[in-house]
């Protein structure tokens, strides 16, 4: 497929089949039951392995709207839409399973049932509601599977600002994010590593090389590039760092 935007929200479902998703800088594994989210500024497209079926669901940033029946309460429309822009699903595979992975499915199903009949699809609560559980499972495991943590929403906070802002450098210095969060620089790094039971330096320098991984899986981009993407001053200081994580250095690591 060609490498394609929208003007418009989609969730898309992998009802069968298996290959990769290339979303924005990222590329993804997917396979039978995986879920995705895209957003207006997303650019995406798939390399399909196995035959595969998509059921893509469409709306803009005005349908949540139509159910709200108190303009004054806007949470029915920035929740979801929060969902929808999450970069931590730009960057990862999220992975329903079980339980959520049946309820998941059967919301589908629900779906297309629906939209195969003569009814008004666009309109219909009961498909507003559907969507709304859809992005529920997406939001309960997203808080669950963030790097494993299992905090509650005001600690997945800091998380959330350290996957927004992994490209800047300077964002993520002690004495800026404990500034932006109102906690004293000096204390920052002990209460990290007490709610999250992972040092702060260590958690970032992870998540940075987990990305790091998917720009050179990909082989889309050039080692220059990556370095630029993340703030490394030049290659040779990308390559630093991503040696002391995995013992070989990003070029060799592409060419696998």
């Amino acid at each position: 497929m060609e490498n394609h935007g929208h003007t418009y929200y989609e969730i898309g479902y992998i009802y069968n089949g298996k290959g990769v998703h290339y979303l924005n800088n990222s590329a993804l594994n997917y396979r039978t039951g995986d879920i995705f989210v895209l957003c207006p500024e997303d650019s995406h497209t798939f390399e399909i392995k196995k035959t595969t079926r998509f059921v893509f669901i469409k709306f803009t940033d005005s349908y949540f709207r139509l159910f709200d029946g108190n303009s004054e309460n806007t949470s029915a429309v920035q929740d979801p839409l929060e969902i929808m822009t999450s970069k931590y699903l730009k960057e990862n595979k999220l992975e329903l399973k079980g339980t959520n992975a049946l309820i998941l499915k059967n919301t589908i199903d629900n779906i297309v049932a629906f939209d195969r009949s003569d009814l008004n699809i666009m309109t219909s609560r009961i498909i507003y509601h559907q969507i709304l559980s859809i992005l529920s499972l997406v939001k309960d495991n997203l808080n669950r599977t963030e790097k494993g943590f299992t905090k509650d929403n005001e600690d997945l906070v800091i998380i959330s600002y350290i996957h927004q802002h992994i490209y800047n450098p300077a964002d993520l210095k002690i004495i800026n994010i404990a500034g932006n969060f109102n906690i004293a620089p000096k204390y920052f790094s002990a209460y990290f590593k007490r709610v999250y039971s992972i040092g702060y330096s260590e958690y970032v320098n992870k998540y940075k090389a987990s990305l790091i991984e998917l720009r050179l899986q990909s082989k889309q981009f050039t080692l220059r590039q990556v370095a630029e993407e993340f703030g490394f001053t030049d290659e040779s200081h990308l390559s630093r760092f991503f040696k002391k994580s995995h013992k070989e250095s990003p070029g060799a690591y592409k060419n696998l």
